[in-house]
């Protein structure tokens, strides 16, 4: 157990959307691990599966938040209304932060003022491999068309940080520049970081079921509300990246939030369209080429060896 009573508290209320679980104890105890800890970790967990937080509800700096609706956006909001303290932190129940995250990222806020929203670098876990790269050569070169004729992006690095005419992200990389706070125009939601008045506690994600892309709406909010945003790069989280489901209840659910997100935009719907059959060709290739031996492959598709 973690001996809170020697650590430095910062005036920061973390929200937590959670359906409970192992994985909500790691979360906590990266956060509760550094010198400086958040005053307060409000686990937002619907009423129904609220014994499912258990396992962290004796931490004394954790409050389990019973929620009457379910849903990642909902829960959040509800949560973030009880938010007490000049910052706030949302984070994913599956995102592990470095020790020094938390304060890295206060301090890059408070070098910002109120207006802005700061968020770490990602990377893959265990690996530490980085979550955007820039790729060079041919797969680079093919990777810029993509990004640009299927997803409406800007042509080349120039598409980092841009939510494209499709409704597609793009991430920021890691650089060896001398700037190491980039502005762009959204930022992962798995962690960030803003002053309370800067708080959005709407529950804005307008479909049921999953949340995707619901980090590319609450961005476009942020920003329409006058805010800017940042991420910081000597500031890394680690998340664990499972492979993407390609169930057509996933496919359905990607495809309507990022269209959802090009019509906030004024985007191109017709290249979200674009994007969807390339996603699925893609995807479906990749199935057939992971599970297929080379040589059946060929005798199924070409009917000879």
């Amino acid at each position: 157990m973690i001996d809170l009573a020697t650590k430095k508290v910062l005036p920061i209320s973390v929200v937590i959307a959670t359906l409970g679980g192992d994985v909500l104890k790691s979360t906590i105890t990266h956060l509760n691990q550094g010198e400086a800890v958040p005053a307060e970790i409000l686990i937002c967990i619907p009423e129904v599966l609220s014994a499912n937080g258990d396992n962290v509800a004796t931490i004394s700096n954790v409050h389990i938040i019973k929620t009457p609706c379910h849903g990642q956006v909902a829960q959040r909001a509800f949560g973030l209304e009880m938010a007490s303290y000049t910052y706030v932190m949302q984070i994913d129940d599956d995102v592990i932060l470095p020790p020094d995250t938390l304060k890295v990222l206060l301090e890059a806020l408070l070098s910002k003022g109120i207006g802005n929203v700061v968020a770490p670098f990602f990377r893959i876990y265990p690996s530490g491999e980085e979550g955007t790269q820039i790729a060079k050569g041919f797969s680079g070169f093919l990777r810029k068309c993509y990004a640009t004729l299927v997803c409406g992006a800007p042509f080349g690095n120039e598409r980092f940080g841009k939510i494209a005419s499709s409704g597609i992200g793009f991430g920021v990389p890691m650089t060896s520049d001398t700037q190491r706070i980039v502005e762009s125009e959204w930022i992962p939601g798995g962690v960030s970081l803003c002053h309370r008045v800067d708080v959005i506690t709407s529950d804005y994600y307008p479909f049921q079921g999953k949340a995707f892309s619901e980090d590319l709406i609450h961005s476009i909010l942020w920003r329409r509300q006058g805010c800017r945003l940042w991420t910081v790069l000597d500031a890394y989280a680690m998340i664990d990246v499972t492979i993407e489901s390609f169930a057509w209840k996933s496919v359905i659910g990607r495809y309507r939030a990022h269209a959802y997100v090009a019509k906030m935009l004024g985007g191109n719907i017709w290249q979200t369209r674009l994007w969807l059959v390339c996603y699925c060709l893609l995807n479906s290739w990749k199935i057939l080429t992971e599970n297929f031996p080379k040589k059946h492959l060929i005798v199924t598709l070409g009917r000879k060896v």
